[in-house]
């Protein structure tokens, strides 16, 4: 990956992974992988391993909770309170840009200014290999779904509804 072309987003994403001992590669797509469809078409994999990483907002303490999911989940606010002992609320964009320093569509699940509570989808378990963002749309790196657990800190739970 060029360094700079993408702006300073997969740089820190990239600084945060060697900090935690990872030296997984950042690849660089063609096109944007704002979506799990995208992602999954310009990498050529299963939807369902594209790591979409949502963030939430603890409504009664206010504090940014991150949920990473597997691409072919629709997530359940309702579940996700209940894992977390406290309701959410859908983070507006400019809460997500403030609190983890990253736009909506290119969300990685490190690297963020405020460390966030993290729940991460049970359903990525399934996976050898899975794709998350790396700061930017059109910016990914792969990593074992387990590594995922490790550099998140969070816990593997039933996210999706249904």
């Amino acid at each position: 990956m060029q360094r700079g072309r993408l702006g300073p987003g997969p740089e820190r994403v990239r600084r945060a992974l060697e900090a935690r001992g990872f030296s997984h590669r950042i690849v660089e797509l063609e096109k944007t992988a704002r979506s799990a469809a995208e992602a999954a078409e310009a990498l050529g994999c299963e939807v369902g391993q594209i790591v979409k990483s949502l963030v939430f907002r603890g409504a009664r303490t206010g504090r940014p909770v991150l949920v990473v999911a597997s691409g072919a989940n629709r997530v359940d606010e309702g579940r996700v309170a209940e894992l977390l002992g406290e309701p959410v609320e859908k983070a507006d964009a400019a809460f997500v840009k403030e609190r983890t320093g990253f736009s909506i569509g290119g969300v990685p699940p490190l690297g963020h200014r405020e460390e966030p509570a993290a729940l991460v989808d049970e359903d990525l378990m399934l996976y050898e290999r899975v794709w998350a963002a790396a700061g930017h749309p059109y910016a990914v790196f792969g990593l074992h779904p387990r590594e995922l657990v490790e550099m998140t800190g969070g816990k593997v739970a039933r996210v999706k509804g249904g």
